[in-house]
């Protein structure tokens, strides 16, 4: 009865061990998914602060003859304003401003501006 008893232990420590094992190799999985969920939710969220900051930027201030696109560079007054931008198109129409522009990191962010000109 004692050797029965030792052997039925032994299966379930074994058991016990398996099934900690399977929940522990899920576990990890979902952890590493969801860093990677959070870090390109991070990324997509800063690269619309910064063109949230730039477009908000250029509304309070007079952009006639200010602002100029060089080699991926975005310049206000000749001081940097945004870096790595992939596309820009700028076309004005009666006292309306209109900005095509896209950051340009890992994924591309687009946001077209629509400025006053003042």
């Amino acid at each position: 009865m004692i050797k029965v008893s030792k052997s039925i232990v032994l299966i379930e420590l074994i058991f016990g061990i398996v099934l900690f094992s399977i929940i522990l190799i899920y576990s990890l999985n979902i952890l590493v998914s969801l860093e990677s969920k959070s870090k390109a939710s991070l990324s997509y969220t800063y690269k619309n602060i910064l063109l949230e900051t730039s477009r908000l930027f250029l509304l309070k201030n007079n952009i006639k003859n200010k602002i100029k696109f060089e080699n991926g560079t975005l310049y206000y007054d000749n001081n940097i304003l945004l870096d790595n931008i992939s596309k820009f198109n700028f076309s004005s129409s009666g006292d309306i401003s209109t900005i095509e522009i896209c950051l340009d990191t890992k994924d591309t962010t687009c946001q077209v501006w629509k400025i006053p000109l003042i």
